[in-house]
């Protein structure tokens, strides 16, 4: 699964200093002259101390044409410079070939078999049919959004790398290579500076999630099983970090279950959850295909709260809400819950927007604000919108505890 063989196939016109590539997984970033450098989609691994250790990469390139030579240095595990010497006026074609190993798995969802996906959902209906049957109440959240600690965490390291890359760039002699630690480096600073100006809003959604968790913890814990009559419904999350990391930090506190659905992203290790977010979930279910893991997230769940978050998200969130309009969730059997009004107000202005064009249903689409749009009857709403960790718990629980009286707090019930 982590081996990995890349070809490519390099064309440099003299005349214009034009670079043309080609073949897949690897691309060139950046020209000078008779100079590029070839970047991998996937870092690979390699030990420049000892290249020829089995743990390393091989790179092997051939002059095509024959016009000049050409060679290539600062091999690493993100790619290579390549450049020509003595050439003449003609085009310079070469091709070269990488064997080696992925240094960390990245998912490919092009390269996902029937039989993988098939076992997803499979997996998935053993996981509820067995430990969350009655089940779940989930909480999608941004995975980047952390509490103070961890941005600092984020920004010392970041300041590793700068201070790296300066000793890099005293230590470098080639112009071309302190180009690319010149953009690296520049990079490293962009994102320093977006750490910095989302800190303030980021600590406080991390910690309203935490809080619901607590909330939620403690009540399943020590009452569920009581008000419920003997049914239990703990907590899902997308089982990765940022929100996911605090609601479940917060439930676990209580001692209480929690279930994560998570897919590899190629930044944890699949074996090793010594140092991962994933420990926060006592009990952990690993997708292969990114789709179903969403769908299994909400399928299964009775409240699905939102709290803010950024592209899967907010894909969550649209198709939360797609699915109680097309009745492929039952509206009275499943309720969606936004937190944080500040936050998710933009998001409803293009909902306005896309409803005054006819886009979705003007009566039965729309969002319950509190003072803004809540006059109606419920059945004119999709969702509702809360402020705080307590009254989002509050909607929750009573929710959960209506469906028990109603003797609906099933997965399979019609």
């Amino acid at each position: 699964m982590n081996e990995i063989r890349l070809h490519g196939t390099i064309f440099y016109e003299p005349s214009t200093n034009k670079w043309v590539g080609s073949g897949t997984g690897w691309w060139i970033e950046k020209t000078s002259g008779n100079t590029a450098k070839i970047t991998f989609e996937e870092r690979v691994t390699f030990d420049p101390f000892n290249p020829l250790k089995i743990k390393s990469y091989s790179l092997s390139i051939s002059d095509i044409n024959k016009n000049g030579e050409v060679e290539t240095y600062n091999v690493n595990e993100e790619g290579f410079i390549v450049t020509w010497k003595d050439y003449s006026k003609s085009t310079c074609i070469a091709s070269f070939t990488v064997t080696g190993t992925k240094d960390e798995y990245v998912p490919n969802d092009r390269g996902l078999s029937t039989e993988e996906s098939v076992a997803d959902i499979y997996s998935a209906g053993l996981l509820f049919d067995y430990e969350a049957k009655h089940g779940v109440v989930t909480v999608m959240g941004s995975a980047s959004i952390s509490p103070k600690e961890i941005v600092e965490e984020k920004l010392d390291i970041l300041n590793q790398q700068v201070d790296g890359c300066k000793c890099a760039m005293d230590n470098e002699e080639d112009s071309f290579s302190r180009q690319l630690l010149e953009d690296k480096m520049e990079k490293i600073h962009k994102r320093m500076d977006r750490h910095k100006r989302i800190e303030e809003k980021s600590t406080e959604y991390w910690h309203s999630a935490k809080k619901f968790g607590e909330l939620w913890g403690q009540y399943s814990a020590k009452e569920q099983e009581k008000v419920l009559g003997g049914c239990y419904v703990p907590i899902c999350t997308g089982g990765g970090p940022g929100i996911m990391r605090a609601v479940a930090e917060g439930a676990r506190s209580q001692n209480a279950h929690v279930v994560g659905i998570d897919c590899q992203f190629g930044y944890d290790n699949f074996f090793n959850l010594s140092k991962s977010h994933t420990t926060y979930s006592n009990q952990r279910l690993r997708m292969n295909n990114f789709s179903i893991r969403e769908g299994v997230l909400i399928n299964y769940s009775h409240v699905i709260l939102f709290w803010p978050g950024g592209f899967g998200t907010t894909w969550e969130v649209c198709e939360t809400l797609s699915k109680i309009s097309t009745r492929h969730l039952r509206r009275h059997r499943t309720k969606a819950i936004f937190v944080h009004q500040d936050y998710w107000e933009p998001f409803f202005k293009f909902l306005d927007h896309i409803r005054s064009h006819g886009a979705i249903n003007d009566y039965g689409d729309r969002i319950k604000i509190p003072g803004v749009d809540d006059q109606d009857p419920d059945d004119a709403y999709i969702a509702e919108v809360v402020d705080t960790a307590e009254e989002a718990f509050k909607k929750t629980r009573s929710f959960v505890e209506e469906l028990y009286q109603r003797n609906q707090l099933t997965l399979r019930g019609h």
